[in-house]
């Protein structure tokens, strides 16, 4: 896979915030499938030598542009972004859009058993071994898994789970924003918690949740709070640098992610250090 930084093709749309950028009709290696993956870029970019961090986010559809969100709202990171730009905190955005059809198989290891999935694997190999290393080659980015997170929302907060645990020498940080761990079950839970203590110097996740993610279900809305706590606490025990955040009215939708964005990335990239 080679992506070339003169094929980055500026965003038309009123809702762009900042220099957003697109790959597009890129082929997905592993996946069967073609995207177009979101590039936002600090402002300066073109002029200067600096080298970034870079957030990998899932749903890259619905992170900047409600003509792509299929949820009909974003998570507002051009904003959010160029605010943090603004005050020091420079990063690299690449958001990868999900499969239409088959985003639960592609978000989740474990297949849940009325609704499927499992191919995670699959998933992380493209991004790991295809996307990331030639958005290394094509963008200024800092290579050391330290300057290098992986963040998503409910599927793509577990997604993102399994690509911290799996990729330790890849992914330093993670942000799992309302995960549905109660998609591939205990055996995702288990496997989280045993790779918390292999890991290295420079590891730290954000877990968030909110109090009203599926009033219709109210198991699964329990299971939302306890299996957020249970990798907070399996977190604390490993010593692991960790931000965990509750807001008992939050929903689980895209408005409420965006408000929780620009504070989760900052302790993601500067925070947990201090």
């Amino acid at each position: 896979m080679r992506l070339s930084p003169d094929d980055l093709t500026p965003v038309d749309d009123p809702d762009v915030v900042g220099d957003l950028r697109s790959w597009d009709g890129v082929d997905l290696p592993g996946l069967a499938r073609a995207a177009d993956i979101a590039v936002w870029l600090p402002r300066g970019y073109d002029d200067s030598d600096e080298r970034y961090p870079v957030i990998y986010m899932h749903d890259g559809g619905n992170a900047f542009l409600r003509s792509r969100s299929y949820g009909g709202a974003t998570w507002e990171v051009g904003e959010a972004m160029s605010a943090l730009a603004a005050r020091g905190f420079p990063a690299i955005v690449v958001a990868v859009p999900c499969h239409p059809e088959q985003r639960g198989e592609e978000y989740s290891q474990y297949p849940h058993p009325s609704l499927g999935g499992g191919r995670a694997e699959d998933y992380a190999t493209f991004l790991v071994n295809h996307l990331k290393p030639a958005v290394d080659d094509a963008l200024r980015t800092r290579q050391d898994p330290g300057s290098a997170i992986v963040l998503g929302s409910s599927l793509g907060g577990v997604v993102s789970a399994y690509l911290w645990q799996t990729r330790p020498d890849v992914f330093g940080g993670a942000g799992l924003f309302s995960p549905a761990f109660w998609w591939p079950g205990e055996q995702a839970l288990v496997d989280l918690e045993e790779s918390m203590r292999l890991r290295r110097k420079g590891a730290r996740v954000y877990v968030d949740v909110g109090g009203r993610e599926e009033p219709g279900e109210p198991d699964i809305e329990a299971a939302y709070v306890r299996d957020a706590e249970r990798v907070v606490r399996g977190l604390r025990e490993a010593q692991i640098p960790v931000r965990y955040v509750f807001d008992s009215a939050a929903i689980h939708f895209e408005t409420d992610w965006a408000a929780r964005f620009p504070a989760a990335v900052e302790w993601l990239l500067h925070g947990w250090d201090r």
